[in-house]
């Protein structure tokens, strides 16, 4: 008698595992999921946890001359929301020692409040991609070369800042 070779398996009359636990534990399963989304979340660099975002300022003009029309236009036009924010220090990087001549310098900016590391900072975002972070005497400089900030800010640093 030859042996048949079973061309699929056969069923068994007990669910699956994994449906089982779908139907018996959706907020276990949700809870699971959301707890390996935060491990994957990007913090700032150097950071020890997440940086969130208390307060965005509308953007303020600062040229008592009024000497770039255009740029008061622009300056005015340009918003960041609470996600921005975030977004703008998470693909940028800080520069303890300042940026020195590697970024621009515009007469716009953004002001809010952060909280990072356990501290809460107040944060000014200039609209050539440079910001700080100060909290009393304390000051972070950060700077900002990756295309994900070029949507972020008005102008970008040229191609060689590091």
């Amino acid at each position: 008698m030859k042996p048949q070779l079973l061309t699929h398996r056969p069923r068994s009359r007990r669910p699956s595992t994994s449906a089982s636990l779908r139907r018996a534990c959706p907020p276990a399963l949700a809870a699971l999921t959301l707890s390996l989304l935060a491990a994957c979340a990007h913090t700032p660099p150097g950071g020890d946890g997440a940086l969130t975002v208390l307060r965005v300022d509308a953007a303020r003009f600062d040229d008592p001359q009024g000497r770039e029309p255009a740029l008061r236009e622009a300056c005015a036009a340009w918003r960041l929301s609470e996600r921005q924010v975030a977004a703008f220090f998470a693909a940028g990087r800080e520069y303890p020692d300042g940026t020195h001549d590697a970024f621009y310098w515009l007469p716009c900016s953004i002001k809010g409040r952060l909280r990072a590391q356990g501290r809460e900072w107040d944060f000014e975002i200039n609209a050539a991609a440079t910001a700080t972070w100060t909290d009393g005497a304390d000051q972070r400089r950060w700077g900002c070369t990756a295309k994900a900030c070029e949507p972020l800010v008005l102008l970008m640093p040229d191609e060689h800042a590091q």
